[in-house]
């Protein structure tokens, strides 16, 4: 989808982004939309620049904000993220919030998952950062999801709501965690690295946080769901140096992440059919506790 300065009445995303590039000084003709997701994102070719709109969820502005000071730390300490634009932001305009950032162009979709393992061991030895981040939320997110969507049923919507709060108080709150307690990108999963010039990012970077470390070691774990082989999880783990799944809290961990893997589709389910076939499936995979693959969105 392409869409330039002079079209007509502009609504939603759309004028949303028009907006925000205006108060940022940045020209949106010819903008094209990358994807729609967790969040909407269009490229604008003429600025090299990709422009992110969230929804304006409770929290989501410090997210940012977090997000946005993050990722310039990171860049001074040499570390491979995406990097934001040197601009005022995040930018509030029609029911969104609009982030800036330098658009690398990707030469890869699928990378091995192993790829990730030493990218989050360089992370989490980093020094501590010199300000507060915000803690990591492992069922906020969800619970917003579960009551923003449009298409649950009341059986469902219970189902998913007591199981947060089993996870959370039965289990979650009574780990004892192995690794050190720090910077996480609470979202770590090989669809968040990008290769570009010859070298692999990170990106998507709205859910960092201070957090276990065994948080971003499970996306690739669970990642079975979705097809990774027994092959790729262990290189994966020997990439990183430790293996997770050696510690008793590992399945309580890789079931709040299936919990979590709903949060996109709850919120689209509603104007996609494709999304909503999605939850459909996940939902009765997840109540009948099964081990069935599951199909990416």
């Amino acid at each position: 989808m392409t869409i330039s300065a002079g079209d007509g009445v502009l609504t939603g995303a759309v004028a949303a982004l028009q907006r925000a590039c205006r108060a940022a000084g940045l020209d949106p003709t010819g903008a094209r939309l990358m994807r729609s997701f967790a969040s909407t994102v269009y490229h604008l070719p003429e600025e090299r620049v990709v422009v992110r709109l969230a929804e304006p969820t409770p929290g989501k502005y410090d997210r940012l904000v977090a997000s946005l000071r993050v990722t310039r730390w990171l860049a001074e300490h040499g570390y491979p993220a995406t990097r934001p634009l040197d601009v005022r932001q995040p930018v509030a305009e029609e029911g969104s919030l609009v982030t800036f950032w330098h658009h690398e162009e990707d030469e890869g979709d699928r990378h091995d998952p192993a790829a990730l393992g030493p990218m989050l061991r360089r992370l989490h030895d980093l020094p501590p950062v010199p300000f507060e981040l915000p803690v990591y939320d492992p069922f906020g997110p969800v619970r917003a999801a579960i009551a923003a969507c449009r298409v649950l049923g009341v059986g469902d919507r219970g189902w998913l709501l007591d199981r947060c709060s089993a996870l959370a108080e039965t289990y979650y709150e009574r780990l004892r965690f192995t690794l050190p307690y720090g910077l996480i990108h609470g979202d770590a999963h090989r669809g968040n690295l990008i290769r570009a010039s010859g070298r692999l990012l990170l990106c998507d970077w709205d859910s960092v946080s201070a957090g276990p470390r065994e948080i971003d070691l499970v996306p690739t774990l669970q990642g079975a769901r979705f097809g990774y082989t027994a092959a790729q999880r262990a290189a994966f783990c020997r990439s990183y140096g430790h293996d997770v799944r050696e510690w008793e809290g590992y399945g309580v961990l890789r079931e709040m992440r299936e919990l979590r893997t709903l949060t996109a589709v709850l919120r689209n389910a509603h104007r996609d059919p494709g999304a909503a076939d999605i939850l459909s499936f996940r939902l009765a995979s997840l109540r009948a506790g099964d081990d069935r693959q599951w199909q990416p969105f």
